[in-house]
């Protein structure tokens, strides 16, 4: 059964969660309501819904990219978060 939640775990934290804080980060963006604290701050906050221990470090590329491709916007600045359209 551990070998169960563990993959689930995995897959959440690989495909699921990098999703959900791009479009958290990107939303918050868009809407300007995204306060002026560390990238981290922000990323935890997303990531609390999931109620999981994930390794921000592991995805933050991921989260990276998917705000580039899906969303055309990049990380400027990590403290205090600064998020730029990218042209």
């Amino acid at each position: 059964m551990a070998t169960f939640f563990n993959n689930y775990s995995e897959d959440i934290q690989e495909f699921i969660v990098p999703e959900a804080i791009a479009f958290y980060l990107a939303n918050g963006y868009i809407r300007n309501c995204l306060s002026s604290c560390h990238l981290r701050n922000h990323i935890n906050s997303a990531i609390d819904v999931f109620n999981i221990n994930c390794n921000t470090d592991k995805i933050l590329s991921e989260i990276k990219k998917i705000l580039r491709i899906k969303y055309n916007l990049k990380i400027v600045r990590n403290n205090p978060l600064k998020i730029e359209k990218f042209y």
